[in-house]
């Protein structure tokens, strides 16, 4: 079976369009077969010529044997979507892929053809860019350039080097394609196959198991172009191909600014909170998991000792926040069973939790949908929860993003999301009927929080997933919500013919281009074979007035297929938010986004080290207190920035009830520079970054003033006279101080 058929195909729910994408065009002629001597054809070759002596020679690492062009047979009835298909004569496009280790130059190939039947035969091997970093999409439409050697019989089954008249530059490790292009095959009046072009030897096809990632690619443009994007495309195959290369970089991993600090090890979702008071971030992971920040950077598995009761559920993920307003965090951990429910962790102010969700009245269960089959009300699996007062009583409330019914029962259907109120007295009612919550069977995925249009109350994004639209609450005051999304550019891009959105997984808010309003990530899982109707991630830009534009291409983001979570945060102190998002699937790099100053980004893996592989969640704290914003992601990755750059941190404390000021807006101005930032109450895909706002200065060495915009305070609080380089407290009865420790 394709690789392609082992996701969900959208033809089965959604319907397909009668017309496919327009078709690339051919790289070289069909070639003419009558002799030169009559046509006075000859053949120009623009590959033949000496390599460096310094070359690397790097191959796909396909295992296998070689098949002659003899040997290889494809599927002659395969049964596709919109038809059956002999796969040995339709048009096909074909490669292999390489991964290269760092920055590198490819000065050229050797290659076996399978197919040579006359002398001075033109002989082109193709070198594509990646497309969605899957190991077997390629670019078919922009190839980095074409090269061709004139060959014949004798040449069949042998060793060809070619040598790129102009060497290909690849800055960062990403795939690269080398391959070849054939039209479609006409069949002879014996039956016969009538090949004039040449092919590529293949390797053994991995028909025992998929290797994963892939090594190789095979796109047919013509089968199934009315469901896949430009054709159907299978990863069985690999090709005889090795490229020459010549790494140039000169950049040791140590000299990097982002190392790996095994101080840490995190399962999946994360979430930075002070649990207790001490100053500096602790950090909760799925099961729940709590690791105790010790001060000096290192950190210890405190769940035994800090919840000595235990917990009713497991959970997968989950948020802090101060829900009782005592002034120590609690803790939401989410569920993802149909079985079991969710996690409620009260700080006992001691440095111990009780577990308090079986009395809580959080409970979501739904009799609409039958997951397990037994007819029973059952448990919602939750993706994504987000803490917002939203009613401004003062009381955190929780929203809850539920997801669908994987099993065979109910397939595909999804579960409503929930909103439950704060009573104030620890336990919560469901508000979601009288509030508005959608009912529209969307697949939560993420819950962001947030006062985007800073008018002092705390509004809702909701990521929803299996090509549903998302959600947008704007908070219209005193509890009343309006779902905008369809209005304000969040739902994701629609798609008419297959009555698509896209697969949002997480969402972040922040001021990417520091004009004084927050703008948005969202990122997408889009399967190369579904683009054409999938979203890409995207960076939304506010235009100020609450309406946002998508412009992730104009800002640099490169497409990769299964990006997950994003995180914004000033990785190098210099006065503007940088991108990092994770990437699910086996071996998929995450992407991290040096941000130029205006918005826009550029791809920086490999100088920054901060790279980890089939990533989920991702949170970002100055976990070790030194004046830059670390990061974990699975793995911890220390900031060891050794600018000069200046910064400055400010941690808002509400003396009464959302004590960590979840919501609230943080503004610093220095000189020419102002900036936002917004304290998560959740974020990506239920995870939370630090409390702590990090600030940025770059060369500006001092500070005009601090503005904390506190949800639901008719009068912001106004701090000035303060240095950079320190953590500043900023109170909601207008006081402050000074330090890594509260005062």
């Amino acid at each position: 079976m394709p690789r392609a058929l082992f996701v969900l195909a959208p033809c089965l729910l959604l319907g397909c369009p009668t017309a496919g994408d327009p078709k690339p065009v051919d790289t070289q002629p069909p070639v003419d077969t009558t002799p030169p001597e009559e046509t006075g054809f000859v053949c120009e070759e623009n590959a033949a010529g000496d390599l460096p002596a310094e070359v690397t020679w790097i191959s796909t690492g396909a295992a296998g044997g070689r098949y002659t062009f003899a040997d290889r047979k494809m599927v002659s009835d395969y049964q596709g979507y919109n038809g059956t298909y002999d796969l040995n004569a339709e048009e096909v496009y074909g490669a292999a892929s390489f991964t290269l280790e760092g920055p590198a130059t490819i000065y050229g190939a050797r290659v076996l053809w399978g197919h040579l039947p006359q002398e001075d035969m033109p002989a082109q091997l193709m070198l594509w860019p990646d497309f969605s970093s899957d190991f077997y999409a390629f670019d078919i439409w922009n190839p980095y350039g074409a090269y061709t050697r004139c060959l014949g019989p004798d040449d069949e089954y042998t060793e060809v080097t070619y040598a790129f008249p102009d060497p290909v530059q690849v800055s960062q490790p990403l795939p690269v394609f080398a391959g070849y292009h054939r039209g479609p095959v006409l069949e002879t009046t014996e039956g016969e196959f009538d090949y004039t072009e040449p092919e590529l030897v293949y390797l053994a096809p991995a028909f025992g198991g998929i290797p994963d990632p892939p090594v190789a690619g095979v796109r047919w443009p013509d089968v199934d172009e009315q469901t896949y994007h430009e054709g159907m495309i299978m990863s069985f195959y690999g090709f005889a191909v090795e490229l020459a290369v010549v790494y140039d970089d000169s950049l040791a991993p140590e000299d990097k600014p982002f190392q790996d600090d095994d101080a840490l090890r995190a399962s999946s979702r994360v979430a930075w909170g002070d649990y207790d008071g001490d100053g500096d971030d602790d950090v909760m992971t799925n099961g729940p998991t709590l690791y105790q920040n010790q001060g000096d950077g290192s950190f210890v598995d405190v769940t035994s000792a800090a919840i000595p009761g235990g917990v009713t559920n497991s959970s997968g993920g989950g948020v802090w926040g101060d829900y009782d307003g005592d002034g120590c965090l609690d803790y939401f951990g989410q569920g993802g069973s149909y079985t079991a429910g969710e996690v409620l962790l009260h700080n006992n102010c001691d440095g111990s939790f009780t577990d308090t969700w079986p009395t809580s009245g959080i409970d979501d269960t739904q009799s609409a949908r039958d997951c397990d089959g037994d007819g029973e009300p059952e448990h919602s699996p939750t993706e994504g929860v987000g803490w917002v007062d939203y009613d401004g009583d003062g009381y955190l409330d929780l929203y809850l993003a539920n997801y669908e019914c994987s099993s065979s029962y109910d397939y595909y259907e999804n579960y409503d999301d929930r909103l439950f109120r704060n009573n104030g007295d620890g336990t919560f009612s469901d508000v979601s009927e009288e509030v508005g919550i959608e009912t529209s069977n969307q697949a939560g995925r993420g819950v962001t929080p947030g006062d985007y249009d800073i008018d002092g109350d705390v509004d809702i994004f909701v990521s929803n997933y299996r090509l549903d639209k998302n959600f947008f609450y704007e908070n219209l005051g005193q509890g009343a919500l309006d779902e905008l999304a369809s209005s304000n550019g969040t739902q994701g891009s629609y798609n008419m013919d297959w009555r698509s959105y896209g697969h949002t997984i997480g969402a972040v808010f922040g001021d990417i281009d520091n004009d004084g309003d927050f703008d948005m990530v969202h990122a997408n899982l889009a399967h190369p074979f579904y683009y054409h109707f999938s979203n890409r991630t995207m960076v939304l830009i506010n235009d100020g007035t609450g309406e946002f534009d998508n412009e992730g291409d104009e800002r640099g983001i490169y497409y990769r297929e299964t990006s997950s979570n994003p995180v914004l945060f000033d990785a190098d102190n210099d006065g503007d938010l940088d991108l990092f998002i994770t990437n699910v699937y086996a071996e998929r790099d995450s992407d991290f986004y040096v941000n130029d100053g205006t918005g826009h980004f550029e791809l920086q893996n490999w100088e920054s080290g901060l790279v980890v592989q089939n990533g989920w969640g991702a949170a970002a704290a100055d976990y070790d207190n030194d004046g830059d914003v670390d990061l974990l992601a699975y793995d911890l990755f220390r900031n060891d920035d050794a600018s000069s750059n200046h910064w400055l941190q400010v941690r808002a404390v509400d003396l009464e009830g959302n004590t960590a000021a979840l919501g609230a807006v943080v503004q610093v101005d220095s000189g020419d520079l102002s900036q936002l930032r917004l304290i998560s109450g959740g974020s990506g895909t239920s995870s939370q970054d630090s409390q702590t706002q990090h600030f940025g200065l770059g060369a500006r060495d001092s500070i005009d003033s601090i503005t904390v915009y506190f949800p639901y305070q008719e009068q912001a609080v106004t701090v000035s006279g303060v240095d950079v380089d320190q953590r500043v407290w900023v109170y909601s009865d207008g006081t402050h101080s000074t330090g890594f420790a509260p005062r």
